[in-house]
């Protein structure tokens, strides 16, 4: 699937490419619709990079007890 949004909306919603790919993986994991590994290739940062932006954006890694 491909999704397209128009440059000029995210550049008035005062996003670069980037934050809304980092956005919507946050979103998108906090609702638990994907893993570490698919916030990875979203965002194309690498895991511990996306931890980071996880635990810097309050979205808690589920870690068992």
């Amino acid at each position: 699937m491909e999704l397209s949004i128009h440059d000029e909306a995210v550049a008035a919603w005062g996003l670069t490419e980037q934050d809304l790919l980092r956005e919507l993986a946050v979103a998108l994991y906090r609702h638990g619709k994907i893993t570490v590994g698919h916030g990875c290739k979203l965002t194309r940062l690498s895991e511990v990079e996306f931890q980071r932006l996880l635990d810097d954006e309050g979205a808690d890694l589920p870690y068992p007890e």
